[in-house]
């Protein structure tokens, strides 16, 4: 049997990503490429989320993403669409504001475990992009350390991707 590690140790491997929920993408943007320096952001409206599961069954959420980046993190801002979501829920309980931290992790189904052995089950997942695709989880951590967290794996498309947002190069 696989041992499993503490969520914690997610933490101590540092995040890549700080997301934020809005309710205008445009406004958002503006507001962090002018404030907070921000050079640009990418963009991936409508995402299609394959296989989405939301609080313990079949989901149905659609939402805008934007993406930039602030030196090496990752600022990620959502546009909840439709659907029923935890970003519709956060929205609705307070507003826009930081939603979850993001972490890259090696191996998602333990990570998945990890986090599920230490009372902390998936809240919402699913797919994005073709096979394989980058998959991601929220738990809700918010209670033991302040924010939603979220961990996908990154297929070497994604990193490319990343690396060519993180250089403004699109």
């Amino acid at each position: 049997m696989a041992t499993t590690v503490s969520p914690r140790a997610y933490i101590a491997a540092g995040h890549h990503q700080i997301a934020f929920v809005v309710k205008d993408l445009q406004a958002a943007e503006r507001f962090f490429t002018e404030t907070l320096e921000v050079p640009r952001f990418f963009h991936f409206p409508d995402v299609l989320v394959h296989e989405p599961f939301y609080r313990g069954g079949p989901g149905d959420f659609h939402m805008h993403i934007a993406i930039g980046y602030a030196g090496d993190s990752q600022i990620e801002l959502i546009q909840h669409l439709s659907g029923r979501s935890i970003y519709k829920e956060f929205l609705e309980k307070k507003g826009e504001g930081l939603h979850h931290l993001g972490f890259i992790v090696p191996d998602y189904q333990q990570a998945v475990a990890d986090f599920a052995a230490h009372g902390f089950p998936v809240i919402q997942s699913g797919r994005i992009g073709d096979n394989p695709g980058v998959r991601f989880a929220y738990f809700d951590t918010e209670g033991a350390s302040g924010a939603i967290r979220e961990i996908f794996p990154l297929d070497e498309q994604t990193r490319k991707l990343f690396a060519r947002i993180k250089r403004g190069e699109f």
